[in-house]
């Protein structure tokens, strides 16, 4: 067989794999319903067996999530975006699995598209942000440990008088994005630390100033060995074109 016929083979069995592997997770079929108020409402999002679940839910928290910013950086979002709950049920297309950030983004944003009629454009702006460094160069703090082979990637936060956080596989890109509404600004990572991590952490979720309780920004640094540093830096900004109220049932 000659060369660029061995060529043309290779293109035609390599080309449709690389399209497979790039084909974004999509929502095939959802339901979603107006959340009933019942005194005691965790809000949670999560996938379970090739379904997406999530109960008293804000459509502002499935922006957030699907772009990984904090409110400010949305714009433009009606006011019950922010206000109304809801309960959702959606099977992922060809029972995708979700093995990594980007994709629980992609099927959030599908989930906003089909079922909120959700449009955007983004826009930038200069802001007020942190710097995600380590502390002291060369060293890292005693929680953090390198990620063992085939560990899954997870991140889980329980929040209350104290938040808990809970993380595997993940590296400090990820874990930066994960705890920028809790830091009140954008961050961005400069730690150099290219590995995927394992942790888990505690902090006051709102400490008074008698409180002996550690904040998020001392147990990043006790614990962790790193440091959120303020910086200045350009913010991206979700501009929201059109989103609807599912109709109601």
């Amino acid at each position: 067989m000659r060369l660029p016929a061995i060529c043309a083979l290779l293109l035609a069995l390599i080309v449709p794999a690389l399209h497979a592997q790039t084909k974004p997770v999509r929502v095939e079929v959802a339901v979603v319903h107006p959340h009933k108020p019942t005194g005691d409402d965790p809000s949670s999002r999560q996938v379970i067996g090739g379904r997406f679940v999530a109960t008293a839910t804000t459509v502002q928290t499935l922006i957030r999530t699907a772009f990984g910013i904090d409110t400010k950086a949305i714009v433009n979002a009606p006011a019950w975006t922010e206000s109304e709950l809801f309960d959702m049920q959606a099977t992922i297309a060809d029972h995708a699995e979700i093995t990594n950030p980007e994709q629980f983004q992609e099927l959030i944003l599908s989930l906003l598209q089909d079922q909120f009629g959700f449009r955007f454009h983004r826009d930038q702006h200069e802001s007020p942000v942190y710097w995600l460094v380590v502390d002291k160069p060369g060293k890292i703090g005693p929680a953090l440990k390198e990620t063992k082979p085939g560990t899954r990637m997870n991140i889980s936060m329980n929040g209350g008088h104290r938040t808990e956080m809970r993380v595997a596989n993940v590296s400090m890109t990820d874990f930066a994005k994960s705890i920028q509404k809790q830091a009140g600004r954008n961050i961005e990572d400069h730690t150099g630390l290219t590995g995927k991590y394992d942790f888990q952490i505690r902090w006051a979720t709102d400490p008074s100033p008698e409180s002996d309780d550690s904040t998020l920004f001392s147990v990043i640094r006790e614990q962790l060995g790193l440091r959120l540093q303020s910086a200045k830096g350009p913010i991206d900004i979700i501009v929201v074109d059109d989103v609807t109220q599912p109709a109601a049932e």
